[in-house]
Protein backbone atom coordinates (compact mmCIF):
# COMPACT_ATOMS: atom_id res chain seq x y z
CA UNK A 1 0.00 0.00 0.00
CA UNK A 2 1.39 3.65 -1.20
CA UNK A 3 0.20 6.73 0.89
CA UNK A 4 -0.28 10.37 -0.72
CA UNK A 5 -0.52 13.29 1.10
CA UNK A 6 -2.94 16.23 -0.24
CA UNK A 7 -4.61 18.61 2.09
CA UNK A 8 -4.19 17.43 5.37
CA UNK A 9 -2.75 13.77 4.39
CA UNK A 10 1.09 13.00 3.93
CA UNK A 11 2.98 11.39 1.31
CA UNK A 12 6.06 9.25 1.29
CA UNK A 13 7.90 9.78 -2.27
CA UNK A 14 11.58 10.07 -2.23
CA UNK A 15 15.29 9.58 -3.33
CA UNK A 16 17.54 6.69 -2.40
CA UNK A 17 20.63 8.30 -0.75
CA UNK A 18 22.50 8.94 2.10
CA UNK A 19 23.34 12.25 4.16
CA UNK A 20 26.29 13.51 4.83
CA UNK A 21 25.65 15.42 8.54
CA UNK A 22 28.34 18.16 7.14
CA UNK A 23 27.38 18.33 3.77
CA UNK A 24 24.64 19.97 1.53
CA UNK A 25 22.55 17.42 -0.67
CA UNK A 26 20.81 18.45 -4.12
CA UNK A 27 18.73 16.01 -5.95
CA UNK A 28 16.63 15.73 -8.75
CA UNK A 29 15.49 11.92 -8.87
CA UNK A 30 12.70 10.90 -6.79
CA UNK A 31 11.72 7.13 -5.97
CA UNK A 32 8.51 5.53 -3.74
CA UNK A 33 8.71 2.85 -1.07
CA UNK A 34 6.43 2.01 1.52
CA UNK A 35 6.21 3.93 4.31
CA UNK A 36 9.83 5.49 3.36
CA UNK A 37 10.96 8.58 1.78
CA UNK A 38 14.55 8.32 0.18
CA UNK A 39 16.87 6.55 2.17
CA UNK A 40 14.31 7.77 5.11
CA UNK A 41 12.16 5.97 7.16
CA UNK A 42 8.70 7.85 8.31
CA UNK A 43 8.26 7.73 11.77
CA UNK A 44 5.95 10.85 12.52
CA UNK A 45 4.34 13.90 11.58
CA UNK A 46 5.40 16.89 13.37
CA UNK A 47 3.34 19.34 11.72
CA UNK A 48 0.79 19.04 8.84
CA UNK A 49 0.45 22.53 7.68
CA UNK A 50 -2.14 23.95 4.85
CA UNK A 51 1.08 24.26 2.03
CA UNK A 52 3.41 21.66 3.04
CA UNK A 53 3.62 18.97 6.16
CA UNK A 54 6.82 17.90 8.39
CA UNK A 55 7.15 14.82 9.43
CA UNK A 56 10.57 13.57 11.42
CA UNK A 57 11.91 10.48 9.93
CA UNK A 58 14.87 8.13 10.40
CA UNK A 59 18.16 8.00 8.13
CA UNK A 60 18.59 4.41 7.41
CA UNK A 61 21.54 2.72 7.79
CA UNK A 62 23.00 5.65 10.50
CA UNK A 63 19.35 5.29 12.05
CA UNK A 64 19.83 9.12 12.54
CA UNK A 65 16.67 11.61 13.35
CA UNK A 66 15.79 14.03 10.77
CA UNK A 67 13.34 16.43 10.44
CA UNK A 68 11.58 16.21 6.30
CA UNK A 69 9.16 18.91 5.05
CA UNK A 70 7.66 18.30 2.04
CA UNK A 71 5.39 20.00 -0.34
CA UNK A 72 1.92 19.13 -0.84
CA UNK A 73 0.82 17.77 -4.04
CA UNK A 74 -1.87 19.76 -4.09
CA UNK A 75 0.29 22.81 -3.83
CA UNK A 76 3.14 21.73 -6.15
CA UNK A 77 0.65 23.32 -8.48
CA UNK A 78 1.12 26.27 -7.93
CA UNK A 79 3.99 27.74 -9.04
CA UNK A 80 4.75 30.49 -7.01
CA UNK A 81 4.19 28.02 -3.65
CA UNK A 82 6.38 25.51 -5.25
CA UNK A 83 9.07 28.61 -6.33
CA UNK A 84 8.99 29.86 -2.25
CA UNK A 85 9.38 26.21 -1.25
CA UNK A 86 12.59 25.61 -3.72
CA UNK A 87 13.64 28.76 -2.33
CA UNK A 88 13.39 27.92 1.04
CA UNK A 89 15.31 24.74 0.62
CA UNK A 90 18.24 26.49 -1.01
CA UNK A 91 18.71 29.30 1.89
CA UNK A 92 18.53 26.51 4.15
CA UNK A 93 21.27 25.01 2.43
CA UNK A 94 23.47 28.07 2.15
CA UNK A 95 23.16 29.77 5.59
CA UNK A 96 25.07 27.97 8.84
CA UNK A 97 24.79 29.37 12.18
CA UNK A 98 23.86 27.69 15.35
CA UNK A 99 20.80 29.92 15.88
CA UNK A 100 19.32 29.35 12.40
CA UNK A 101 17.62 25.63 11.28
CA UNK A 102 19.92 23.77 8.91
CA UNK A 103 18.88 22.14 5.94
CA UNK A 104 21.07 19.19 4.56
CA UNK A 105 19.71 17.64 1.62
CA UNK A 106 17.02 19.20 -0.89
CA UNK A 107 14.96 17.12 -3.15
CA UNK A 108 13.52 19.10 -6.33
CA UNK A 109 10.39 16.81 -7.27
CA UNK A 110 7.98 18.44 -9.81
CA UNK A 111 4.93 16.91 -8.00
CA UNK A 112 6.48 17.01 -4.29
CA UNK A 113 9.92 18.41 -3.48
CA UNK A 114 11.33 17.96 0.25
CA UNK A 115 13.86 18.94 1.83
CA UNK A 116 15.96 17.54 4.94
CA UNK A 117 16.74 19.62 7.87
CA UNK A 118 17.82 19.20 11.37
CA UNK A 119 15.55 17.77 13.80
CA UNK A 120 15.15 20.13 16.83
CA UNK A 121 13.25 19.62 19.48
CA UNK A 122 11.42 22.26 21.14
CA UNK A 123 8.29 24.38 20.34
CA UNK A 124 7.96 27.69 18.76
CA UNK A 125 7.38 31.51 20.80
CA UNK A 126 4.50 31.35 20.16
CA UNK A 127 2.98 29.00 22.28
CA UNK A 128 3.42 29.86 25.46
CA UNK A 129 2.00 33.13 24.61
CA UNK A 130 -1.08 31.54 23.78
CA UNK A 131 -1.37 28.85 26.06
CA UNK A 132 1.72 29.21 29.25
CA UNK A 133 0.24 26.87 31.37
CA UNK A 134 0.51 23.85 28.65
CA UNK A 135 3.99 25.39 27.37
CA UNK A 136 5.36 27.04 30.45
CA UNK A 137 8.58 29.96 29.20
CA UNK A 138 10.67 29.73 32.30
CA UNK A 139 11.20 33.55 32.89
CA UNK A 140 15.38 33.23 33.56
CA UNK A 141 15.34 31.97 29.73
CA UNK A 142 13.86 34.64 28.08
CA UNK A 143 17.14 36.75 28.13
CA UNK A 144 19.32 33.98 26.34
CA UNK A 145 15.97 33.28 23.63
CA UNK A 146 16.39 37.02 22.54
CA UNK A 147 19.82 37.06 22.10
CA UNK A 148 19.85 34.21 20.21
CA UNK A 149 17.00 34.73 18.32
CA UNK A 150 18.98 38.14 17.25
CA UNK A 151 21.79 36.59 16.61
CA UNK A 152 20.97 34.23 14.07
CA UNK A 153 18.68 37.19 12.32
CA UNK A 154 22.19 39.14 12.40
CA UNK A 155 23.84 36.45 10.36
CA UNK A 156 20.71 36.42 8.10
CA UNK A 157 21.76 40.04 7.16
CA UNK A 158 25.32 39.84 7.56
CA UNK A 159 24.74 37.77 4.76
CA UNK A 160 22.93 39.81 2.79
CA UNK A 161 19.07 37.82 3.24
CA UNK A 162 16.25 39.64 4.80
CA UNK A 163 13.71 37.09 6.53
CA UNK A 164 10.89 39.13 6.19
CA UNK A 165 8.63 36.67 8.59
CA UNK A 166 10.52 37.23 11.73
CA UNK A 167 7.43 36.32 14.29
CA UNK A 168 7.20 33.71 17.35
CA UNK A 169 5.84 30.99 15.00
CA UNK A 170 9.10 31.27 13.16
CA UNK A 171 11.35 31.31 16.71
CA UNK A 172 11.43 27.74 18.26
CA UNK A 173 13.28 26.69 21.49
CA UNK A 174 13.86 24.04 23.60
CA UNK A 175 14.32 23.29 27.54
CA UNK A 176 17.83 23.94 27.61
CA UNK A 177 17.14 27.77 26.12
CA UNK A 178 18.58 26.95 22.48
CA UNK A 179 17.01 28.67 19.69
CA UNK A 180 16.58 28.03 16.12
CA UNK A 181 15.31 30.73 13.90
CA UNK A 182 13.00 28.66 10.84
CA UNK A 183 10.91 29.47 8.05
CA UNK A 184 12.81 31.16 4.82
CA UNK A 185 10.34 30.90 2.61
CA UNK A 186 9.81 35.02 1.96
CA UNK A 187 13.77 35.73 2.54
CA UNK A 188 14.55 37.92 -0.01
CA UNK A 189 17.90 40.17 -0.74
CA UNK A 190 17.80 43.58 -0.53
CA UNK A 191 18.50 45.13 -4.30
CA UNK A 192 21.29 47.86 -4.15
CA UNK A 193 22.87 50.31 -6.68
CA UNK A 194 21.74 49.79 -10.41
CA UNK A 195 19.53 46.93 -9.59
CA UNK A 196 17.51 49.27 -8.11
CA UNK A 197 16.31 50.48 -10.99
CA UNK A 198 15.06 47.02 -11.60
CA UNK A 199 13.41 45.60 -8.80
CA UNK A 200 10.36 46.43 -9.49
CA UNK A 201 7.32 46.79 -6.69
CA UNK A 202 7.90 44.45 -3.82
CA UNK A 203 4.99 41.97 -3.08
CA UNK A 204 3.07 42.66 0.11
CA UNK A 205 4.29 39.46 2.31
CA UNK A 206 4.64 39.13 5.68
CA UNK A 207 2.00 38.50 8.71
CA UNK A 208 0.50 41.54 9.54
CA UNK A 209 0.85 41.45 13.29
CA UNK A 210 4.10 41.54 12.50
CA UNK A 211 4.98 43.84 9.49
CA UNK A 212 6.94 47.08 9.39
CA UNK A 213 5.39 50.15 7.68
CA UNK A 214 7.95 49.91 4.83
CA UNK A 215 6.91 46.32 4.24
CA UNK A 216 3.40 47.20 4.23
CA UNK A 217 3.93 49.99 1.92
CA UNK A 218 5.64 47.72 -0.29
CA UNK A 219 9.25 49.13 -0.26
CA UNK A 220 12.83 47.49 -0.80
CA UNK A 221 13.15 45.14 2.01
CA UNK A 222 15.91 45.87 4.49
CA UNK A 223 17.36 44.65 7.73
CA UNK A 224 15.55 47.69 9.60
CA UNK A 225 12.32 45.81 8.71
CA UNK A 226 13.61 42.46 10.71
CA UNK A 227 14.39 44.66 13.58
CA UNK A 228 10.54 45.97 13.89
CA UNK A 229 8.76 42.39 13.47
CA UNK A 230 11.97 41.30 15.95
CA UNK A 231 10.33 44.62 18.33
CA UNK A 232 7.23 43.76 17.84
CA UNK A 233 8.03 40.19 18.88
CA UNK A 234 9.83 41.16 22.20
CA UNK A 235 6.98 43.45 23.12
CA UNK A 236 4.27 40.18 22.45
CA UNK A 237 6.98 37.82 24.74
CA UNK A 238 7.55 39.94 27.35
CA UNK A 239 3.65 41.57 27.73
CA UNK A 240 1.58 38.45 26.28
CA UNK A 241 -0.08 40.34 23.83
CA UNK A 242 1.22 42.56 20.52
CA UNK A 243 1.25 46.26 20.76
CA UNK A 244 -1.37 46.62 17.76
CA UNK A 245 -4.50 44.88 17.61
CA UNK A 246 -7.35 45.35 15.47
CA UNK A 247 -10.82 44.41 14.20
CA UNK A 248 -10.10 43.94 10.65
CA UNK A 249 -6.82 42.87 8.70
CA UNK A 250 -6.55 47.10 6.87
CA UNK A 251 -7.10 48.66 10.80
CA UNK A 252 -4.31 46.40 11.97
CA UNK A 253 -2.16 47.64 9.01
CA UNK A 254 -2.99 51.00 9.86
CA UNK A 255 -1.78 51.06 13.16
CA UNK A 256 1.67 49.79 12.41
CA UNK A 257 1.94 53.07 9.68
CA UNK A 258 0.41 55.81 12.55
CA UNK A 259 -0.43 54.49 15.32
CA UNK A 260 1.97 55.14 18.52
CA UNK A 261 2.89 52.09 20.68
CA UNK A 262 1.92 52.18 24.27
CA UNK A 263 4.66 51.40 26.40
CA UNK A 264 5.24 47.70 27.92
CA UNK A 265 5.75 49.21 31.18
CA UNK A 266 2.08 49.93 31.07
CA UNK A 267 1.31 46.62 30.51
CA UNK A 268 3.50 44.82 32.41
CA UNK A 269 4.83 47.03 35.85
CA UNK A 270 7.50 44.62 36.38
CA UNK A 271 9.56 45.14 32.87
CA UNK A 272 12.45 47.49 33.41
CA UNK A 273 12.59 50.90 31.73
CA UNK A 274 15.44 49.44 29.51
CA UNK A 275 14.08 46.76 28.21
CA UNK A 276 10.82 49.00 27.71
CA UNK A 277 13.26 51.47 25.85
CA UNK A 278 15.33 49.01 23.66
CA UNK A 279 11.38 47.38 22.25
CA UNK A 280 10.64 50.86 21.49
CA UNK A 281 13.20 52.09 19.50
CA UNK A 282 13.33 48.80 17.29
CA UNK A 283 9.80 49.26 16.37
CA UNK A 284 10.14 53.12 15.57
CA UNK A 285 7.90 53.64 12.38
CA UNK A 286 11.03 55.56 10.34
CA UNK A 287 13.48 52.92 9.41
CA UNK A 288 16.24 55.96 10.62
CA UNK A 289 15.26 55.51 14.45
CA UNK A 290 15.81 52.31 14.99
CA UNK A 291 18.78 49.79 15.43
CA UNK A 292 20.64 50.57 12.65
CA UNK A 293 21.80 46.81 13.28
CA UNK A 294 20.97 43.75 15.09
CA UNK A 295 24.36 43.96 16.47
CA UNK A 296 23.61 47.28 17.67
CA UNK A 297 20.90 45.72 19.58
CA UNK A 298 22.86 43.01 21.19
CA UNK A 299 25.52 45.33 22.55
CA UNK A 300 22.64 47.27 24.02
CA UNK A 301 20.71 44.23 25.58
CA UNK A 302 23.43 42.02 26.53
CA UNK A 303 23.64 44.15 30.36
CA UNK A 304 19.81 44.80 30.00
CA UNK A 305 17.34 43.22 32.57
CA UNK A 306 14.04 42.74 31.05
CA UNK A 307 12.04 42.51 34.57
CA UNK A 308 13.22 44.15 37.75
CA UNK A 309 13.33 41.08 39.55
CA UNK A 310 15.77 39.70 36.92
CA UNK A 311 19.73 38.35 37.65
CA UNK A 312 22.33 40.29 36.20
CA UNK A 313 22.35 38.86 32.87
CA UNK A 314 26.16 39.40 32.82
CA UNK A 315 26.91 37.47 35.98
CA UNK A 316 28.43 34.35 35.63
CA UNK A 317 28.01 34.85 31.98
CA UNK A 318 29.10 32.01 29.43
CA UNK A 319 28.90 33.06 25.93
CA UNK A 320 29.42 29.86 24.59
CA UNK A 321 25.88 29.55 25.86
CA UNK A 322 24.61 31.85 23.60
Amino acid sequence: MRRTFCSGDMTRTGIPARLDSEGAVSTETNTISEDRIGGYRYVRTIHPGSTSVVMEVLQEGTQRRFALKQLLASRAEDRDEYKAFVHEAKLGMELRHPNLIRVYEFVKDSTQPYFVMELFTGYHLKLPIARPSIYPLPKTLLHRIIEQAARGLAHMHDKGWIHRDVKPENIMFNKSGEVRVIDYALARRPATGFLKMFEGKIPRQGTKTYMAPEQIRCESPAPTADIYSFGISCYELACGRPPFRANSSQQLLEKHLTERPIPLTSHNKLITPEFNDLVLKMIQKRPADRFSSLHEFMTRFRSVRIFQDDADPLAGRDDRMY
